[in-house]
């Protein structure tokens, strides 16, 4: 037996997401490839490329000792490979093992060639990773608010409640930015030495944001106020005024696709605490956010009661929504750029009940146009419960409304949001 000792730079995974699964888990891939080289040994290594090629890309990253052992058997010989890593896993996934299926020359080239059956571990995501991803950086201090030391417990409570209104839409996966430090220290076990193979395929597996939430909290203080009523007393009264200025912003190219400030007198109950103020504006907050890429549409319902697509605790029992229809698409005359659609106020519904994923609601005011195509109509908050400084124009969801007229302008992107 002639031992041929060759040392191969492997180019490691650097895997996709694949789609179509109820949860987040590893999987072991199954996959057949053929290479071609000047020799078994490099025939070999061709073939491990391109198994890992098919489970998703590869980028050189890592070195592994490849043994190659020949063995004569009467008159055929064959090859037997084996495999050993000697390197961190520091990759998203690695071969757990191959099996060398076929080997030999092939006819006019005189080149080797080798097949295997490679046993890859790989990183399967959930489905909600096919949502737009969306992350909530920390709120910081600006301004006055920097020189105040109960500032930042208050921004952290906000930026947790803003976090906790976005996940619970169910529209959006949403990316940690806030505890990113501990679950590293989590991930970082897959890469010990006497980690299995397959949690290795969980290294690289994180992914980056589409749109990231900033907001600076510039104004807060907390002041005490005495006023006299009209018996005569004089009662005390808290105040905790409130200035943040929020924004989106597109990773990808630092687009700012939402500004706004949001202003908040502070005229607070004896009964609320701080801590319930602050989860308040963060759930206003994630509301606006939340609405202006994905409005509340109907997805349901009769002449008295309509179903809405948003629920838990997105959705408040009591309050009052303005359903409207979409009409022609507007486009702006100076820049051709979408400014959404038309909007017809119909019908005024309130909020009767909710479950974790829908509301229902009942019709107020005005009516129900039958029959209801899901989508078609879409739930807006009253102003006077926005509370920013400037009241926002929400643009459509894609794809909703009615055609456009061919001898308008068009819009320069089909881009509402």
């Amino acid at each position: 037996m002639t031992i041929v000792r060759l040392f191969v730079l492997l180019l490691a995974l650097a895997m996709g997401g694949l789609h179509g699964a109820a949860k987040a888990q590893i999987v072991i891939r199954e996959i057949l490839a053929t290479g071609h080289g000047g020799d078994a040994s490099m025939a070999t290594k061709d073939a491990i490329e391109a198994a890992i090629a098919q489970a998703g890309g590869m980028r050189i990253s890592t070195a592994t000792w490849l043994s190659v052992s020949e063995v004569t058997q009467g008159a055929s010989t064959a090859y037997q490979e084996h495999f050993r890593q000697n390197i961190e896993k520091i990759t998203r996934g690695v071969i757990k093992s191959y099996t060398v299926l076929e080997s030999g020359v092939s006819p006019g080239s005189g080149r080797a060639f080798v097949k295997i059956k490679a046993l890859i571990p790989t990183y399967q995501p959930s489905d909600q990773l096919k949502r737009l991803k969306l992350a909530v950086a920390p709120i910081t201090l600006t301004g006055p608010a920097r020189e105040r030391s109960d500032a930042p417990e208050f921004a952290e409570m906000v930026s947790a409640a803003i976090e906790a209104h976005l996940t619970q839409t169910r529209k959006f996966a949403m990316i940690d930015r806030r505890y990113t430090d501990t679950s590293n220290r989590e991930l970082s076990g897959a890469a010990a030495p006497h980690s299995r193979i397959e949690e290795s395929a969980r290294m690289g597996a994180r992914v980056g944001a589409d749109y990231l939430v900033l907001a600076a909290l510039k104004s807060f203080s907390v002041q005490q106020q005495t006023s006299q009523r009209v018996t005569g007393r004089m009662v005390a009264q808290r105040v905790v005024p409130v200035a943040l200025d929020v924004r989106v912003i597109d990773v990808a190219s630092g687009q700012i696709k939402f500004a706004q400030t949001y202003l908040h007198p502070g005229r607070m109950p004896a009964s609320i605490t701080l801590a319930q103020y602050a989860t308040d504006i963060g759930a206003d907050i994630g509301q606006i956010i939340g609405t202006a890429i994905y409005p509340i549409a109907v997805v349901g319902g009769s002449e008295t009661e309509v179903t809405l697509n948003q629920g838990g605790d997105t959705v408040q029992l009591g309050r009052v929504y303005r359903l409207v229809r979409l009409g022609q698409p507007l486009v702006d005359p100076y820049t051709r750029e979408s400014l959404g659609q038309e909007e017809h106020e119909f019908a005024r519904a309130e909020v009767t009940s909710v479950t974790d994923r829908t509301a229902t609601a009942r019709v107020v005011s005005g009516r129900i146009p039958l029959p209801i195509v899901s989508g078609a109509l879409l739930a807006r908050i009253l102003p006077d419960e926005v509370n920013l400084a400037a009241q926002v124009t929400l643009p459509a969801l894609p794809g909703i409304g009615g055609p456009s007229d061919p001898g308008k302008a068009k819009p320069k992107e089909n881009e509402d949001w």
